[in-house]
């Protein structure tokens, strides 16, 4: 092949790069970020840091990252469990910083939340083992409550309820 064939050559590629590019590349996805927590999350997040600070504290995890259908079963069957949460988000995950065990998960009810479906996600994820502290709704979650509601299961408590 001759320069000549070669110049034409990568000209229709840069073409076709340039209306991929256009048609279905990164410039034409409509994103624009968002924060990761809203101002009372933010708050929540702090308060949960100070009650347990034996503990990383991590937000906005998703349920996929914390269990997986059992081994063993079909592929249909595992996909069909994974579909029921692989797609949701928990508020909180206190990590023990010593173990890097799941001490609990933490959800922050809000006005959004629905009691049995709350109730459906929190059977769930003590199916994996994990126990669950709900916050309540509205402004009544404060340092103390929180440290209520945390202290029982941190690594080290006498009341540490058994997974």
């Amino acid at each position: 092949m001759d320069l000549t064939g070669i110049v034409v050559i990568a000209f229709i590629a840069a073409i076709m790069l340039a209306v991929l590019n256009a048609v279905g590349g990164a410039g034409a996805l409509r994103v624009e970020p968002r924060r990761l927590m809203t101002e009372r999350e933010r708050r929540v997040i702090a308060m949960i840091e100070a009650a347990a600070p034996g503990c990383r504290v991590h937000a906005q995890v998703a349920m996929g990252a914390l269990m997986d259908a059992r081994k063993g079963l079909d592929r249909k069957r595992r996909r069909s469990i994974r579909n029921r949460f692989d797609r949701k988000i928990v508020d909180y995950v206190l990590e023990d910083r010593a173990s890097g065990d799941v001490v609990a998960i933490v959800e922050l009810d809000d006005r959004t939340h629905n009691a049995a479906k709350d109730e459906a996600r929190d059977r769930l994820t003590a199916a994996a083992g994990y126990i669950t502290i709900r916050l309540p709704a509205g402004k009544g979650v404060n340092a103390p409550l929180v440290r209520e509601r945390i202290s029982p299961v941190l690594p080290g408590s006498n009341s540490r309820p058994h997974r």
